[in-house]
Formats: C-alpha cells, structure tokens, sequence
C-alpha cells in the first residue's frame, strides 16, 4: 500500500487529483458494461422477474380458486348435512308414528279379545246357569216325585209323575 501512495506522489498529483483520462476511461467502462448488461443480462433478468411475476400470479389466481372451491364445498357440506338432519328427523317422526300406530292396534287388538273374552264367559256363565237351572229342575221333580211317593205311600203311574212334576216346575220356576 506504500507504495501505491508513493506512485501517486511522484506522478505530481494528489490523490484526490481528477485525470481526465482516468474519467474518460471510466465512463466509456462503464457505458459498455451498461451497454452489455442491457442486452444480454438486463433482458434475461426481465424475463425471469415477468416469468417470476407470472408464476407468483398464477400461484396467488390457483390459490383463490382452491379458497372459493373449498367455501363450495364447505357450504355444500353444510347443505347435505341440513338434508341429511331434516332426513334423520323426517325418519324419527315416521319411526314414532309407526311405534305409536302399532301400540294403537296392539292395544285396539288387546281390548278386542278382551271383550271377546268377556262376550264368552258371559255367554259360559249364562250356559252354566241355564244348566245348573235345568238340574235344579231336574233334582226338583225327583225330590218332588219321591217325596210325594214317600206321602202317598204308594207308586204313582207314569202321568201322575209327569203332572206333579210339571206343576213342581212351575212353581219352583215362579219363584225363581
């Protein structure tokens, strides 16, 4: 380094001293190294900057399509969801009112044969009275036919019997 100052020393000039040639020489370096980058590198950079550009705008335009695409789907999920609530509700209110219209015929069915039961032992009880009558009937006139033979002390003919037994049953059925 010294001795680059002392070359500047001896060539009679300062070091902050302008040589016209040096500047003339510094321009015309710089004008074809501008004149070299504007044609081989600048363009290449512009290029790769609008391919860059490009990319980054196709990338942002792919982006805000994707965010649209997922705000359909997302509102179109929402949408079959709804369908499929309202579905599962419409299901719920179907299955209850089959539940209920089967409890309904079960029950109708249960008092039916209820009262078909009711019907029937009414109708064996009324038997059963009709035939309890009947033999009480029946044991009347044999108490009536032995105990009038007994009174009588002797056998009674066929139509005695039936015309005490007759009149036996009359009356028993007049006070019954």
């Amino acid at each position: 380094m010294t001795a680059t100052l002392l070359a500047a020393e001896a060539a009679k000039g300062g070091f902050t001293d302008i040589n016209l040639g040096t500047v003339i020489w510094a321009w015309v370096s710089f004008g074809v190294t501008f004149f070299i980058l504007s044609k081989v590198a600048w363009p290449m950079l512009a290029r790769k900057m609008e391919e860059r550009e490009l990319r980054i705008a196709e990338g942002l335009k792919k982006a805000e399509e994707a965010e649209a695409r997922a705000r359909e789907l997302a509102a179109r999920q929402e949408q079959i969801f709804e369908e499929a609530r309202i579905q599962a509700q419409k299901f719920l209110a179907e299955s209850r009112a089959m539940a209920e219209n089967v409890k309904n015929e079960l029950l109708g069915a249960a008092q039916q044969e209820i009262a078909e039961l009711r019907e029937r032992a009414k109708k064996e009880i009324a038997l059963e009275q009709a035939k309890a009558a009947e033999d009480l009937k029946r044991a009347t006139v044999e108490l009536t036919l032995e105990a009038s033979g007994r009174l009588l002390k002797r056998e009674l003919t066929d139509e005695d019997h039936l015309r005490l037994a007759r009149e036996v049953v009359d009356e028993v059925a007049l006070t019954l």
